[in-house]
């Protein structure tokens, strides 16, 4: 179960969600960070404090100092540089390794919320955008928590110690070398302003691209079959242009602002000369002064350069905060009950009350997906549900199945409504064999058995489950067996074989509820007739007999059916037994007359 959600991104100012950021992910590791901060403060008095010693250097030559005390100035700066590198290590350790748990848990807390979504979320995004969330946009909040807050610490530590180190040498001189600085920083401020939306267009943009990246994999064998190539390429092209064309607006804004920071030091040391070699010439300033002065000058100006990457920095990683935030603060909505079913030996009972479903993307004048739909199974029955294209059936699977949020106490599965399921429950109490089968690029062992891992799979089970799918037989015709690769989404396969291994896999697992999405469509008669004989008879590990929701285009697949209902425009327009509704001479009797008729122009392939 995931938990509890944040307030969700649309509701916070950008303060606001960096606050809630902050307190959900980073506030533990405040004494990390605590103790990071206190090596960059050694880091920084350090760098500040290198110049002092060369100043002394510096005027202990033009004064003829002893070439001991000289030497004793050179270990101790030497001495400096060694101690800097170990604590500069350090802090850089102390703040990026929390940034790496950070982004671990944020991705982590993104995938909980996503698994807590229904299907209406998931009709409404782009799956590509999703994926660049996790990867690109969790990887842009790592560096902000990483880099950009010791950067931003830095600079601010390094910049003050400076400043105040000049202002102590001569208050004139430091005012007159900050005027180009202050003139650098104006411009940096205004640039770093088209960098913002620059970088927010190139985050959005990359969403796309890789939302046209996935979609064209997903269906790589349709274009290669209709030769679509270059039709795909072309959009390809065309996202890959804009995303190439904000970047180079990123890059010229960059060019522009981080070299003009640079170049300023180069006016600062031209007022440092110029002013401070007439002060050095009066005697107000020593020659230990100037270089010291252009040390920090250094200092001030790699700070200069470091705000502009800052500002970049913080801008890209605030604009994916708030893309993943959008992921983070969504409100789950399904899994977040704590009830689990009774135990009980034999299947779930089911009631249906009332239902009536509308998708949230639905038009107000268009008609709910399913209305007023009420169904009561017994433990160990078989329903049968028979309706047209668009009548319904889809959506009361999806809602069976809880990837749809059901109306509240509209299902109830033993007398407890599956919204109050937990997740885990439900999972365990229900199984749906989808029409689409999914298999993955593993052995056909593996993917009957693949809520186990591979070292605990229970080979009886997967036996039993493979021959009460009739999957048996066709073993001697793979290579390998149980063992052949099936290859991505089965290909291997033939489309009768996928949804067999498919209703094996929910075989293997075990339910008190089994739902069958038109899985015995892609099969011949006598292949469909061995396999609800099978079901109806023995399932796998010898348990028993689950509710059984047969949702078939195909009647054949429903003439055993303790009760049958046919859908249309949402609604139940027929019930009861197959006899009974051919009898009945309705929409029922009318397709299976028509059926019954095709039977002779061949069935379907796929055994």
């Amino acid at each position: 179960m995931p938990n509890p959600s944040p307030q969700p991104a649309s509701s916070l100012t950008t303060s606001a969600l960096v606050r809630a950021f902050a307190d959900r992910y980073a506030r533990r590791y405040g004494p990390v960070y605590a103790l990071g901060l206190l090596f960059l403060v050694a880091t920084n008095w350090l760098t500040v404090t290198m110049p002092v010693l060369v100043k002394e250097v510096f005027d202990g030559l033009s004064t003829g100092a002893d070439e001991s005390a000289i030497e004793r100035l050179a270990l101790w700066i030497a001495l400096c540089a060694v101690t800097i590198i170990v604590v500069r290590t350090l802090s850089r350790v102390l703040f990026f390794n929390p940034g790496r748990t950070i982004e671990f848990r944020l991705r982590n807390d993104m995938l909980d919320r996503l698994l807590a979504m229904g299907g209406d979320y998931f009709r409404g995004v782009a799956q590509g955008d999703i994926v660049s969330r996790a990867t690109n946009d969790a990887t842009f909040v790592r560096a902000l928590v990483g880099f950009a807050v010791l950067n931003l610490l830095n600079l601010v530590l390094s910049a003050g110690m400076a400043l105040w180190r000049m202002l102590q040498t001569d208050v004139v001189l430091t005012l007159l070398c900050m005027i180009p600085m202050s003139l650098a920083f104006l411009v940096l401020r205004k640039g770093t302003g088209k960098l913002f939306g620059a970088m927010r267009a190139g985050q959005v943009e990359l969403g796309a691209l890789s939302d046209h990246i996935l979609e064209t994999y997903k269906g790589m064998a349709a274009i290669a079959v209709a030769h679509a190539e270059p039709a795909f390429l072309a959009r390809f092209d065309r996202h890959n242009s804009r995303y190439t064309a904000i970047n180079l607006e990123v890059t010229a804004l960059r060019c522009f602002i981080l070299p003009l920071a640079s170049q300023t030091g180069g006016l600062a040391v031209f007022v440092l000369l110029f002013y401070g070699g007439s002060k050095v010439a009066s005697g107000a300033l020593t020659i230990g002064d100037l270089a010291a002065y252009a040390a920090y000058i250094g200092v001030l100006v790699s700070s200069l350069v470091m705000a502009g990457w800052l500002v970049a920095s913080l801008q890209r990683g605030v604009v994916a905060l708030e893309r993943v935030w959008e992921i983070v603060g969504l409100q789950p909505e399904r899994g977040l009950g704590t009830a689990s079913l009774p135990a009980s030996g034999e299947g779930a009972s089911l009631q249906v009350r009332g239902l009536t479903y509308r998708y949230a993307n639905a038009a107000a004048e268009d008609a709910p997906a399913l209305y007023d739909v009420a169904l009561d199974v017994a433990p160990g029955k078989t329903l049968g549900i028979y309706g047209p294209v668009g009548s319904g059936k889809s959506t009361l699977v999806a809602l069976l199945s809880g990837e749809l949020a059901a109306p509240q106490g509209s299902i109830l599965l033993d007398g407890v409504e599956i919204g109050a399921l937990r997740s885990d429950a439900l999972a365990a109490s229900v199984a749906v064999v989808p029409q689409t089968s999914f298999l993955f690029s593993r052995s056909l062992r593996e993917n009957v058995a693949f809520v186990d891992p591979p070292d605990a799979i229970d080979d009886a089970r997967v036996d039993r489950a493979v021959a009460a799918a009739q999957l048996t037989g066709d073993l001697d015709r793979l290579p390998q067996g149980l063992q052949t690769v099936v290859g991505e989404r089965g290909q291997m396969l033939s489309g009768g074989q996928r949804q067999r291994a498919q209703l094996a896999r929910a075989l293997y697992r075990g339910t008190r509820l089994l739902v069958l999405d038109d899985v015995l469509s892609a099969l011949d008669h006598e292949t469909e007739l061995r396999v609800r004989r099978a079901i109806r008879s023995e399932l796998a590990d010898g348990a028993a007999r689950p509710t059984l929701i047969v949702v078939s285009s195909r009647l054949s697949a429903l003439e055993e059916a303790d009760e049958i209902v046919v859908l249309d425009g949402g609604r139940i327009v027929e019930r009861g037994r197959h006899e009974a509704l051919i009898a009945a001479d309705g929409p029922y009797a009318e397709a299976w007359a028509a059926q019954k008729e095709g039977e002779t122009e061949g069935e379907p392939e796929g055994s």
